[in-house]
């Protein structure tokens, strides 16, 4: 009988220690507003477990639970929220429906998911770490503004039928790479599949990844481009699915359940997979197989040596091009310049957005690693890259271009200025460097507008 006991207070202990199944509309108050959301609380989710996010597409509502479905829930013991989205309004409907204010920015939607996980954890103890954030159309487009806005949040993310365009401006400069898979008809012509080469492009530049995917094709079902994680960073999975126009849900992938792969996806990561928190852009130029030209990267042609970055056009290109895009900040260009020593090739970074002007204006030698340091203090921008050369005849070859967020070390090297150089360089001492005469280009550093060189 008391071994019985026993078995009976163990087995209302474990049941106790379960969060009760939990499928209700939750109201709260942010920044003086009532908002809701719809909290489902699986039967085995238990202390520590994870939290998606879910958000609807525009004119969807939160009862929709799209685009992550409960039924994925219940398998993985996650708790799911489907926040609710505010009226506002859609040029594309020519009217004001719920939807998401997909800017990009830490706008009052982005403090309204974070308060709504807060409020998750008012009752629940969830993951800090892994907590995931997906969404169907507008709510796809709200995902990858988190990834800007909130990726110090979200381990990992997943878009369905859902990118930046039109007055939403697709923005990638947020504090670290982020794990990112999408999910796109390619009968979509609302948000048009026919944009999602430039999207991938920008996404994988700023992950770092490997330009040229792994491809698995599943005939009537789906391409699957798998571009592969660079060091310090994360891999972008890309579905482009066969039948499939503009919708929350499909059953082409390889789980036969488009939520049962978000989930797949999100498991892999934790805010504490390792990443280089740094990095910014490495488009991987040398990568054995990739093609520039089809990327939107100018490579060799005539006096250009590199040429990166479109002109904003809102307008006929939806808000979809290519181009650089930074915060505030302090950063350093890096490439390695092979070929003619004895040439030299013009480094230009040129804001394309408010101000426009010309943050980097430098010639350098072909002979090695370059660095140039900048900085941006005027907010977010877009910008254009561009070496020339000063004829087609000068043989050069670029490798290993990125950007980085510049060291404090970097920043804090310089101790005290020395005496104007020929040329009219001005040339300053760095802690722990020796300072080189002004035809050695080995690496060359840019901040505040003057030059240092060092060795």
């Amino acid at each position: 009988m008391k071994k019985l006991f026993i078995i009976f207070a163990t087995v209302c202990c474990t049941v106790m220690t379960q969060a009760a199944k939990v499928d209700k509309n939750v109201n709260i108050t942010v920044n003086g507003e009532t908002r809701k959301y719809q909290l489902y609380v699986p039967n085995n989710a238990t202390d520590n477990c994870p939290l998606v996010v879910s958000l609807h597409g525009a004119s969807g509502h939160s009862t929709d639970r799209s685009p992550f479905g409960t039924g994925v829930a219940d398998q993985a013991g996650c708790i799911v929220v489907y926040p609710q989205g505010k009226d506002i309004y859609f040029p594309v409907f020519g009217g004001t429906v719920t939807g998401w204010d997909a800017s990009g920015e830490f706008n009052d939607d982005a403090k309204f998911l974070m308060a709504v996980i807060e409020d998750v954890a008012k009752t629940y103890t969830i993951d800090r770490k892994r907590i995931y954030c997906c969404g169907f159309s507008n709510g796809g487009m709200m995902t990858y503004a988190m990834t800007n806005a909130c990726s110090d949040v979200f381990a990992a993310f997943a878009s369905i039928s859902g990118f930046q365009l039109n007055e939403f401006h697709f923005r990638h400069a947020g504090w670290r790479p982020v794990p990112f898979l999408h999910i796109h008809g390619k009968n979509d012509d609302f948000v048009k599949y026919s944009l999602m080469p430039t999207i991938v492009d920008e996404m994988v530049a700023r992950l770092g990844a490997n330009p040229v995917p792994q491809k698995t094709t599943v005939s009537g079902k789906y391409d699957k481009s798998v571009y592969e994680a660079g060091e310090g960073s994360f891999p972008y999975v890309y579905y482009e699915v066969d039948g499939m126009g503009h919708n929350d849900y499909t059953a082409n992938t390889e789980d036969g359940n488009s939520a049962k792969t978000m989930w797949n996806f999100f498991k892999q990561y934790t805010l504490d997979t390792p990443c280089d928190t740094t990095l910014k852009w490495r488009p991987r130029i040398e990568t054995e197989g990739f093609e520039p030209k089809k990327h939107g990267i100018s490579l060799y042609n005539s006096t250009y040596v590199l040429y990166f970055g479109q002109t904003p056009d809102t307008s006929t290109k939806q808000n979809v091009y290519r181009t650089l895009q930074f915060n505030n900040g302090s950063y350093k260009l890096h490439f390695k310049a092979e070929g003619d020593a004895d040439k030299t090739i013009a480094v230009k970074l040129q804001k394309l957005t408010g101000a426009k002007n010309t943050i980097i204006d430098e010639t350098v030698a072909i002979n090695g690693d370059i660095n140039l340091l900048f900085k941006v203090e005027d907010g977010w921008g877009e910008y254009r890259l561009t070496i020339t050369r000063k004829d087609a005849s000068v043989n050069v070859t670029l490798s290993d271009l990125s950007i980085h967020t510049a060291s404090e070390e970097e920043l804090s090297a310089i101790q005290a200025p020395a005496v104007s150089r020929n040329a009219g360089d001005a040339v300053y001492a760095l802690s722990g460097m020796k300072v080189t005469g002004d035809t050695h280009p080995g690496n060359i550093y840019i901040r505040n507008n003057k030059k240092f060189l060092v060795k």
